[in-house]
């Protein structure tokens, strides 16, 4: 179990902590009316809810449409904010994610053809697109680094050497 970059324990720190120290007044308040009418604490309603996902992610006629929200609707709401902000930081890290998610979005090009051999392609897709975007993961910079950034540079290598030989 050493190998998981995350302990459950750690997980379980990071829900408590969303659920009972909510800083939106608004989720919050949202959070404690579904845990006082439902009489059920707000742990088991989360994982419940997380469960259901994940089994629709599989199984559901619309997991390729709740898996792109996964990776559209969060994302493309902190742009927003960090292009209103000042600081350029926030602006880097939502476009490396957006880099990041074209150059991995190609595969979806064969979604249908893996889905044949991998039905459960959009649950790992969706928690692939979490991981980029969680401040905890820097998922998103990390793989811009690894893969999309010497990708990109071996593309212009070439592009260099076919169109801009050196006339002599």
């Amino acid at each position: 179990m050493d190998s998981f970059p995350w302990p459950i324990s750690a997980i379980n720190g990071y829900v408590s902590s969303f659920l009972y120290q909510q800083e939106n007044p608004q989720l919050k308040s949202w959070i404690e009316k579904i845990e006082t009418s439902t009489g059920i604490k707000r742990e088991k309603v989360f994982y419940s809810a997380f469960f259901v996902v994940v089994l629709y992610l599989i199984l559901g006629s619309l997991a390729q449409f709740l898996c792109n929200l996964c990776g559209f609707a969060y994302p493309a709401y902190a742009s927003v904010k960090a292009v209103r902000t000042k600081e350029a930081d926030d602006d880097r890290k939502w476009l490396i994610y957006w880099t990041v998610f074209a150059f991995f979005s190609i595969v979806d090009f064969f979604a249908e053809s893996i889905m044949g051999i991998f039905p459960a392609y959009w649950l790992l897709k969706a928690a692939f697109l979490v991981y980029l975007y969680l401040p905890q993961t820097n998922g998103a910079k990390h793989f811009f680094d690894s893969y999309v950034d010497p990708t990109i540079t071996q593309i212009d290598n070439i592009i260099t050497n076919y169109f801009y030989v050196k006339a002599e």
